[in-house]
């Protein structure tokens, strides 16, 4: 027998999210954690993530970021991708300026879904 999981595969349900879910983004400011509301975008392969240009300050620690994409209100409706990684300024993916615009390289990433409850055999 195994154990019960909501635990998912991270890129089939990023990309359901990345069109129908929230996303936030959190960086090291400073020494404590800032989270903002963000865009995300999936272009050419790589991840595009966008925040409320005034509200990125200069001492943003970019290197080691979070990702998070979720949807969901009601417990068997709560679904999420966390990405770790860091992010790389960079210009706006369509052309949309309002926002500052960052590639985001993934080193980690964990998904779950709790209305996929399922046994993951011991191994």
């Amino acid at each position: 027998m195994g154990r019960i999981t909501q635990r998912v595969e991270p890129e089939p349900l990023a990309d359901w999210l990345i069109g129908h879910g929230r996303a936030a983004v959190a960086f090291d400011e400073a020494g404590s954690v800032t989270a903002l509301p963000a865009r995300v975008r999936r272009r050419d392969g790589r991840l595009w993530v966008g925040v409320p240009r005034e509200s990125v300050p200069p001492s943003a620690g970019l290197d080691r970021v979070t990702v998070l994409l979720d949807d969901g209100e009601f417990w068997f409706e709560l679904r999420a991708v966390n990405w770790r990684g860091r992010l790389t300024p960079a210009d706006a993916p369509d052309g949309r300026e309002d926002l500052a615009w960052f590639v985001f390289t993934p080193r980690r990433a964990t998904a779950w879904d709790y209305a996929t409850l399922h046994e993951e055999r011991d191994s």
